[in-house]
């Protein structure tokens, strides 16, 4: 299936669309914190102002991730989580009509088969899925087999990209290009640099045509707020896996998607992006 055809391909774009403002995608670990309540929890999250819902595939290894989202990987892995289980979330949260993207760390999708992932996704209703430790000289079997399954793939950005390599992700982009608001972990609380943010968003819309969305470090509605000129869309994790893990049960479910909510006001209120298409 092309890309042009599916469906959910479509539903992203429109998602994306500039001239909506800045979309809330919202991250939450596949089977996190359990298989039934991550699925209600998605569901929730889409209700609440989600316009792109961002499934992941738990690993042991989350090099580019945090303690909280590692926690989480590590509490679905405990549980059982395979990918089997990934799949049927993405096809569960489909279901709500919010867009569904897929991260996955290299590591897992090898193991599954590249292509059978790309396929199962695509069968499942996924728009797309994003592989942010997959470097360029390794990418193309990935790219070919998202391309023949019909799904986007979304690329994230280092902050210290060359040019050369910037072009080379662009090219290989579909969807979106992910921008890191710092170059950190997933859950970095500290200083969150604007200018910096301005500089690199400016430069990365000077490489590629694609929608950019911003995430890592953007951890309360106010700065989500500040960063939203700057980008198409806002994903967020942390802030929603958090309460997750703190407040076991009915009183993290109801904080997380108070916290959805909270974005979602936020991104709305936000002043519109001045960029031009």
């Amino acid at each position: 299936m092309n890309a042009a055809h599916n469906p959910a391909v479509t539903r992203l774009a429109h998602a994306l669309r500039p001239e909506g403002g800045p979309a809330l995608g919202v991250f939450l670990p596949a089977g996190f914190p359990n298989w039934t309540a991550g699925i209600d929890l998605l569901h929730s999250f889409a209700h609440h102002g989600a316009g792109v819902l961002e499934v992941g595939v738990p690993t042991a290894s989350p090099v580019l991730d945090g303690p909280a989202i590692s926690a989480a990987y590590d509490q679905a892995l405990r549980q059982g989580v395979r990918m089997t289980h990934v799949v049927s979330t993405v096809r569960h949260a489909a279901e709500s009509g919010t867009p569904v993207v897929v991260m996955s760390y290299w590591s897992s999708v090898s193991a599954y088969g590249a292509q059978r992932f790309a396929d199962d996704l695509a069968a499942a209703g996924a728009a797309g899925a994003m592989i942010p430790d997959l470097p360029l000289a390794s990418m193309a079997p990935w790219l070919t087999a998202a391309r023949t399954a019909g799904i986007s793939t979304p690329q994230f950005i280092p902050r210290d990209v060359s040019d050369t390599d910037l072009s080379r992700l662009g090219a290989a982009a579909s969807g979106w290009v992910y921008a890191p608001a710092v170059a950190a972990a997933t859950g970095y609380q500290g200083a969150l640099d604007l200018t910096g943010m301005q500089h690199f968003t400016r430069r990365l819309r000077s490489h590629v045509q694609h929608p950019l969305v911003a995430g890592v470090g953007i951890s309360t509605p106010a700065r989500a707020r500040a960063i939203a000129p700057l980008v198409d869309g806002v994903v967020i994790g942390s802030p929603i896996v958090r309460p997750l893990l703190e407040q076991p049960g009915k009183p993290g479910h109801a904080q997380a998607a108070a916290q959805v909510r909270q974005f979602t006001d936020a991104l709305r209120d936000a002043a519109p992006a001045p960029h031009a298409r």
